[in-house]
């Protein structure tokens, strides 16, 4: 059986890891997707440029969407994009919707390629994972995984005719970000051409919330960020912490 594998990368932590993964574990012919949404910075797109390089993908496609950023205006991670303060249950950061568009737009690449090149399996695989539910995305839960995969292969000619079927693949689902930084240690993702920060300077910030995760989640696995001596600004617990090891080692 002849399988394709495209993975949704945006260049940051999680997104590297599942590359990583889908390289080193799935038998199946490797393509990337990066979108470009209007975020404030274009920082992780270059970055997902160069891992897509590395981990030598078939092909990688960058999808220039910025035309139609509008649709996602409320968010903060918008250029222009304004804050909801009242999704009380719901992170800042949230982009309405932005993962059934993604998945829609790969899906759609995929049955091209299953339909042209004849592949009998076709995996989209995407780096969501494990996030307090009070602070969470809707879209990242294996529930709406699961409808949007059904709705996928019902809209399929290539699954509807028996040629193929489509699966999403979300090895991270039920994970915390602390398990995909160990994950991606244990494959050896060059986690030095990831970029995390929300701010998009020259240096990481080292204050955002994904700077915080980010850090947080190397400290817990045993293992300083390879962007340590990069940061514009560390946490004083981070910095503590690494006073700690270095006294250890």
């Amino acid at each position: 059986m002849s399988r394709c594998c495209i993975v949704m990368l945006s260049g940051g932590l999680d997104s590297s890891t599942l590359l990583w993964k889908a390289k080193k574990e799935l038998e199946a012919d490797l393509y990337a997707i990066t979108f470009i949404y209007g975020q404030r910075h274009s920082r992780e797109v270059e970055c997902a440029r160069k891992l897509a390089e590395l981990a030598k993908v078939i092909e990688h496609r960058i999808v220039d969407m910025r035309y139609i950023s509008w649709v996602f205006h409320a968010s903060r991670l918008v250029e222009g994009g304004v804050t909801i303060s009242d999704l009380t249950k719901v992170s800042l950061d949230y982009v309405p919707q932005r993962n059934l568009v993604f998945l829609s737009l790969t899906a759609a690449w995929l049955e091209t390629l299953l339909l042209e090149k004849k592949y009998s399996e076709g995996i989209i695989a995407i780096a969501v994972h494990r996030y307090d539910p009070e602070t969470g995305y809707p879209d990242t839960r294996i529930e709406f995984l699961k409808a949007v995969e059904e709705a996928i292969n019902l809209g399929s000619a290539a699954v509807t005719e028996g040629r193929a079927k489509i699966k999403i693949w979300a090895p991270f689902a039920d994970k915390t970000k602390i398990d995909i930084v160990r994950e991606g240690i244990r494959l050896g993702v060059p986690y030095e051409y990831t970029w995390s920060c929300y701010r998009g300077l020259e240096k990481p910030c080292g204050e955002c919330l994904s700077c915080t995760l980010r850090l947080r989640a190397f400290m817990e696995a045993g293992k300083p960020d390879p962007l340590t001596d990069k940061y514009e600004k560390l946490p004083e617990w981070y910095r503590e912490w690494l006073k700690n090891i270095v006294k250890v080692t």
